[in-house]
């Protein structure tokens, strides 16, 4: 049987992805490159928004004829709603992954919830980049967020299985590493450890890689800030950090329950802006949450306005099953449009003024990646992205000398230098 899987959603569901291939291959089953190909199909499903889930939805929905699998966040968060779109599929809790060969091989419909011990991360096989789960769960009890619910309390992978994991990744031949989390500055907070000591620890492999930290709430960096900082001058890190603000209303913030404010999230980008000017700040914001104001959303506007962020992904407010948010008096869907495209037009600015800078620097960077249009994919130090049209698949994780010579509001363009 050939079996092939598909994902959606955040890192953490990638890598559960790569954890049910290593499975499956171990018990002799075939994985498909594509969907046409495929007799069965395992369908990791994310149900953070419902955009998303509209999407996992339609997916399903086109699999008849084939064995179907359902995991991930939607098959613990939302079963009833998928045996709806898909009677005939048997439907994973992502904590019983190691149901999924069994339910293969017989074939009849099961509903599989109970809570077992989760697939260990799995080890790196082949390629460039490699995501590390350090972490699954989180310490919060946002009102909007159904991931606790699903992935529940955090669970840590101790710093000596996240060393052997890098190490052997290393080995291999990687050049980026991501490590991925609900909250990267909670790694740790079960097992008497943090996020700086374990970059410092990865900072320790020998090898030529770059690390990409995940992201992380203010409220949880503020606890370490300093030593967090520091842990970032290792040249192996990217001087890249996500830190979701999600509102610049503290109003929001206190009803999203996300335990910091506003100021603090801005001392946390002032903190590593200090010693790393250059450094890429992504955040998030939530556009129309429950009770949101025009002054609560100008407030947001504000604050975008200040810290300039090198990418902001803007959510319109979805309600999720089972949380709080869901149950309070809504905004209409009109005026959540009009703001997330108000919101948008701000953002795609900001972002076009920031790349407008790097024009005419020459910066250190990694080849990573093909580029969609031809060439290549060149990530520099601080994390930007920079397309380059005459460059060599050869080159593919070699470092180089690139000259930007134009920019969108999204990546930089430019070439190879010769100086």
């Amino acid at each position: 049987m050939k079996i092939y899987i598909k994902t959606f959603g955040c890192s953490s569901n990638r890598a559960d992805s790569a954890a049910i291939a290593e499975l499956l291959k171990s018990r002799h089953f075939e994985l498909a490159a594509t969907l046409q190909e495929a007799e069965a199909v395992i369908v990791n499903t994310c149900t953070v928004r419902k955009e998303t889930e509209l999407k996992v939805l339609r997916f399903i929905d086109e699999l008849a004829g084939k064995v179907v699998v359902v995991t991930g966040c939607m098959a613990e968060a939302q079963p009833a709603l998928i045996a709806r779109h898909a009677p005939g599929a048997s439907i994973v809790s992502p904590y019983c992954l190691t149901s999924i060969p069994r339910l293969l091989q017989g074939g009849a419909r099961e509903v599989v919830l109970a809570r077992e011990s989760p697939l260990e991360p799995a080890p790196f096989r082949t390629g460039l980049r490699y995501t590390v789960p350090i972490s699954s769960g989180c310490l919060g009890a946002c009102t909007y967020c159904v991931v606790k619910m699903v992935r529940g309390g955090l669970r840590s992978l101790p710093p000596g299985g996240v060393i052997d994991l890098v190490s052997c990744a290393v080995r291999g031949g990687v050049h980026e590493l991501f490590l991925s989390a609900q909250d990267t500055c909670a790694y740790g907070k079960d097992l008497q450890s943090d996020l700086p000591a374990l970059l410092d620890m990865i900072s320790e492999v020998k090898g030529d890689f770059r690390v990409r930290v995940g992201m992380f709430n203010p409220s949880s960096a503020g606890t370490m800030l300093e030593r967090l900082v520091k842990s970032f001058s290792a040249d192996k890190i990217y001087k890249f950090i996500h830190v979701p603000v999600q509102s610049g209303s503290d109003m929001m913030l206190q009803s999203m329950n996300r335990c910091y404010g506003a100021r603090d999230f801005k001392k946390v980008i002032s903190a590593f802006r200090k010693p790393f000017p250059d450094i890429a700040v992504f955040t998030d914001i939530i556009v129309g949450f429950p009770g949101e104001t025009e002054d609560d959303f100008s407030q947001t506007c504000d604050i975008i306005k200040e810290v300039r962020p090198a990418k902001t992904h803007i959510a319109r407010y979805s309600p999720r099953p089972h949380t709080t948010a869901a149950s309070m008096r809504q905004i209409p869907e009109g005026i959540k449009k009009a703001r997330s495209d108000s919101l948008a037009l701000l953002v795609k600015g900001i972002q076009a003024e920031n790349n407008s800078r790097w024009v005419g620097r020459i910066l250190n960077a990694m080849i990573v990646d093909e580029y969609l249009h031809g060439g290549m994919i060149a990530r520099t130090d601080e994390y930007r992205t920079v397309a380059i049209s005459d460059c060599s698949q050869s080159l593919l994780g070699s470092h180089v000398r690139v000259e930007v010579e134009s920019f969108t509001p999204y990546y930089l363009l430019g070439r190879i230098s010769r100086r």
